[in-house]
């Protein structure tokens, strides 16, 4: 029976997926990091931790489910966001997380969702059984040189400046016929809410997580050694200039020696890009009429929707 976990029931995946997803966070502050962002007020009716139990009521298998919307072929979609799949090592290849799965975008379909999509670190061959295809997964790494000097123009993002950076994504979106997740702030907000609260577990206060420019924006988070950037846009050249200024001078100004990025909307094709071997893209169609890529086909998704 597929079923929202309890709250010992969310202890226990989140202890689970600690070895895997942890990011080097104790176990302790693993969990309530994830307890927090789960109850966070961002997560009410979009995401959701839900679980496979056995007819004793058992866990078999839990994942985390996003109500997500996107378009594709300038069709509106519901979709279906899947991850973090677990299964206990001891309960593993009996199907669990296949049927949970299968359950789950049986539910999405009932409610509306015409696709679902995930990002696997898995053999995809596993997905493909369930009916997922595996789409266009690229990524750019950027050294400083490759980026433009600037002298100004640009600021920290702080709170309150997520209306407006969601304005510039979407904006930058509008003419896009491209399978895509929405840029209807949702998506912001959630992911920052995601890097308040892991800075909370690693005690580190307010992250720095975006800049403004005139005209441009960008949201960012800080890897071991790269500064990743989850989405940016622009209205003008001058405004993409300022925008890949700052994130040079942000790189510089924290020791990060390169810039990570996947190619989508203003992003695609600025810089050179190589295939994924993480985190690979894959949809599924819930609904006959979803116009989505074939195998291989072209995306728009960013960084910001790796969930």
């Amino acid at each position: 029976m597929l079923r929202d976990l309890s709250d010992a029931e969310r202890a226990a995946y989140f202890r689970g997926i600690h070895p895997i997803w942890g990011g080097g966070l104790e176990e302790a502050r693993f969990l309530a990091f994830q307890r927090r962002l789960a109850e966070a007020p961002e997560a009410h009716g979009r995401y959701r931790l839900l679980g496979w139990t056995s007819e004793q009521g058992a866990l078999l298998s839990a994942m985390k489910a996003y109500d997500l919307r996107g378009s594709s072929a300038r069709k509106e979609l519901r979709v279906l966001g899947i991850g973090a799949v677990f299964t206990p090592p001891e309960l593993r290849r009996r199907g669990h997380a296949a049927a949970m799965l299968r359950a789950a975008m049986a539910d999405a379909r009932a409610q509306g969702a015409q696709a679902a999509v995930l990002f696997s670190d898995i053999d995809v061959d596993y997905y493909r059984r369930l009916g997922f295809r595996l789409v266009e997964s690229r990524e750019s790494i950027v050294e400083t040189s490759q980026l433009p000097r600037v002298s100004g123009g640009y600021r920290s993002a702080m709170a309150g400046d997520e209306e407006e950076m969601s304005r510039l994504f979407s904006a930058a979106r509008e003419s896009e016929t491209r399978f895509s997740l929405a840029r209807d702030g949702w998506a912001v907000r959630f992911q920052l809410r995601r890097l308040r609260e892991l800075a909370r577990a690693r005690s580190a206060g307010e992250p720095e997580w975006g800049l403004i420019a005139e005209d441009g924006a960008a949201m960012v988070r800080f890897g071991r050694e790269t500064l990743d950037v989850l989405d940016a846009a622009w209205m003008n050249d001058r405004a993409r200039d300022r925008v890949l200024g700052a994130l040079r001078d942000c790189m510089q100004r924290t020791g990060r020696i390169e810039l990570r990025l996947w190619p989508a909307g203003q992003l695609r094709d600025l810089f050179a890009a190589a295939e994924r071997t993480t985190a690979l893209a894959m949809v599924a169609p819930l609904a006959n009429s979803a116009p989505l890529p074939e195998r291989g086909g072209p995306t728009e998704l960013a960084l910001l929707d790796h969930i």
